[in-house]
């Protein structure tokens, strides 16, 4: 029952919306029939920005990997995180975690970019809104969920900073980490029967102390090494963000939005995405992008009407073009020639698959 709490509540917001904007709803579609073909052309570029976007940013966090892998494996991950309504981040996850496997990508890299690719964002998500609001917090001008927004967002950035910091100079922290995994893998293998070898095995091979240890040091160098990239890529995720939510005004001609209303906006929306317990924050992203805008004294017909263009760009967009990047990556990854030499010669096939899809560093040899 607990699994399917999410989506019913998904599915309520969502019939709820359709009920009581019924009459709205048939306007917006009305007008969205009635745009140009050649407008749907900004919305397609803004789309194609974003999903780069986030590729440079996927390329600058991950040594070795090109933007065209980036972009596969963003795509693809994402896709399951918002597909997929319980368990989709975990899903994405381990998608990226076998793409980049079957990349030759040390795992230490991997480890090192998905915690700077998870850690990276929540600055920027706190930070945008509190460098945009802080004047009018200060001046009390500002409303109250922009006053929260920053009273929340200045205190959280300054704690996570000093964190993050302390942790990288003192190695006790990962240490203590991999004590504790260290601890469920020694259980892992008193529970787990003798009969299964490959899986002792695997088990046998982690060594997640020295792990914790190297990862710390990976995480230093990649800082070291990246930080302007990583930082100048993560701003290039921001401004195509924004992009895609001013396209979505511009080509449903909101009228009486400005830049700097939409901004105020669009960093806040964030902030009640990342929140959100629904992965991709459905449901509750479009209620609160709809009463921001309407804040800014924007008409509920333009506010709903550019509230779905933008999430079609950065939430429906990417569940089509993930699905597709993950099947054209299985495609190469398991060729229709494949099939045959399987029955032929299947225990060959699995140690040459094995040997390509999940190498081994000098970090797992024992």
């Amino acid at each position: 029952m607990r699994k399917a709490t999410a989506p019913i509540v998904t599915l309520v917001i969502a019939l709820t919306f359709v009920f009581f904007q019924r009459e709205i709803l048939a306007d917006i579609w009305q007008r969205l029939i009635d745009l140009p073909r050649f407008a749907l052309l900004p919305l397609a570029l803004a789309g194609a920005v974003m999903v780069i976007a986030r590729g440079y940013f996927l390329t600058a966090c991950s040594p070795g990997v090109s933007l065209r892998q980036a972009v596969m494996t963003d795509q693809s991950a994402l896709a399951a995180g918002y597909a997929i309504v319980v368990g989709g981040g975990v899903v994405g996850t381990g998608m990226r975690i076998r793409m980049f496997n079957s990349w030759g990508i040390a795992h230490l890299t991997i480890a090192s970019s998905i915690i700077a690719t998870a850690v990276v964002p929540s600055f920027t998500t706190w930070g945008l809104p509190s460098v945009l609001l802080i004047v009018p917090v200060i001046r009390g001008t500002a409303t109250f969920e922009e006053t929260l927004a920053v009273s929340v967002g200045v205190p959280l950035i300054v704690f996570s900073l000093a964190f993050w910091w302390l942790a990288l100079r003192v190695p006790y922290l990962f240490s203590a980490v991999g004590r504790g995994i260290n601890r469920i893998r020694l259980f892992a293998l008193r529970k787990v029967p003798q009969r299964y070898v490959r899986i002792r095995s695997g088990v046998e091979r982690t060594q997640p102390v020295t792990f914790s240890e190297e990862m710390r040091v990976g995480l230093v160098h990649l800082l070291r090494h990246r930080w302007k990239s990583i930082f100048v890529s993560s701003l290039t995720t921001l401004a195509a963000g924004f992009l895609c939510l001013w396209t979505s005004a511009v080509v449903f001609q909101v009228q009486g939005l400005t830049i700097s209303e939409a901004l105020v906006a669009f960093s806040l929306v964030r902030v009640v995405v990342a929140l959100s317990p629904i992965p991709g924050g459905v449901g509750l992203a479009e209620v609160g992008l709809v009463v921001l805008l309407k804040g800014a004294e924007v008409n509920e017909i333009d506010a709903v009407g550019a509230t779905i263009l933008y999430r079609f760009l950065t939430w429906f967009l990417p569940i089509i073009v993930g699905s597709f990047m993950w099947w054209k990556y299985t495609r190469s990854v398991y060729p229709l020639g494949e099939v045959g030499s399987v029955v032929l010669d299947g225990e060959k096939l699995a140690t040459q698959h094995e040997a390509v899809a999940w190498p081994q560093d000098e970090l797992f040899k024992e």
